[in-house]
């Protein structure tokens, strides 16, 4: 994953700099106490990763005129955020699947109210934000808030690390949010999509549609940056804050840091997941929004009647 801290400093570079101390500080902590769960991950699968690493990075790095060098002797091999990833992914699959258990429509378990409370929960904000024409960006919505808001808790877990405090880890997820809405507005809308980026500007009004169009197109290229950014300034902020009162009264129950993580972490994954949403809005093509009108429309004149 390139980093993005150099694009970040393109457009500000102050915020750049206190992203590249806080990177340089996860980095630091990160030498200093490697979790056991990323040892054993490196003892068991190390060699082999390794040996694939040689085979395929070397051929990447060359189309970019760049040389992969080997680990360091005694470096991880896995990086902790690559292992904390994966667990979360392993987590976040095993708690929907155990959530669901077996569907029941006369006797739901507990486990499935719950699971169906939250989809009806992120399905509102669809209708809110997007319209009906929302639900169908329920899968990709709906597995980003559970990855990211698994990944935000388990910096509260000991033994375990939040992957969403590594720029790594929150840069995949800009990115992957981009390409999910900025895809889905060319699958919808073909190129016609572009129009979106001009302002609607024509005929006379062209060349103000053209600089509209510049300045449009860098602001959604920056969108991943500020996405992935703000999430991981914000999770690496809270495990420091939780770690120096920690160190200064490790004799008091946590309470303090557990409440600001729990709040920080539902905060951050609604800020993620709600911004993906308004950009995912921009995609629905002007026809669909004149059906959802007169759909909503339609429904107050039948309620008026009834």
């Amino acid at each position: 994953m390139m980093n993005l801290i150099p694009v970040l400093a393109f457009f500000q570079e102050g915020a750049a700099g206190a992203v590249e101390h806080a990177e340089s500080g996860a980095a630091e902590a990160g030498h200093a106490e490697v979790p056991w769960l990323v040892e054993q991950f490196n003892h068991l699968l190390g060699g082999p990763v390794l040996a694939i690493e040689r085979i395929v990075l070397p051929p990447i790095y060359g189309l970019f005129g760049a040389h992969w060098t080997e680990p360091a002797q005694g470096a991880l091999i896995i990086p902790t955020h690559v292992v904390m990833a994966i667990i979360c992914f392993i987590i976040a699959v095993a708690l929907v699947l155990g959530l669901r258990g077996n569907l029941s429509i006369d006797k739901p378990s507990k486990g499935q109210q719950l699971l169906e409370m939250i989809i009806e929960m992120i399905r509102d904000l669809l209708d809110q934000v997007i319209g009906p024409y929302g639900r169908r960006y329920l899968p990709m919505i709906g597995s980003m808030a559970v990855f990211i808001l698994i990944g935000n808790l388990m910096g509260l877990v000991p033994g375990l690390d939040a992957p969403t405090k590594y720029i790594n880890v929150t840069g995949a997820l800009g990115l992957t949010s981009f390409l999910y809405y900025f895809s889905t507005g060319f699958r919808q809308q073909g190129l016609g999509y572009l129009r979106h980026f001009t302002g609607g500007l024509t005929g006379a009004w062209l060349p103000m549609g053209l600089m509209i169009f510049v300045i449009e197109l860098l602001s959604n290229f920056v969108r991943p940056v500020t996405l992935s950014v703000r999430l991981f300034v914000n999770m690496f902020a809270d495990h420091e804050i939780a770690t120096t009162f920690l160190r200064l009264a490790p004799w008091l129950i946590p309470i303090f840091t557990i409440v600001l993580g729990l709040f920080v972490s539902l905060v951050q994954t609604f800020i993620f997941v709600m911004l993906s949403m308004v950009y995912l809005s921009e995609t629905v093509p002007h026809e669909e929004h004149d059906v959802e009108e007169h759909g909503a429309g339609h429904s107050e004149t039948v309620e008026a009647h009834a």
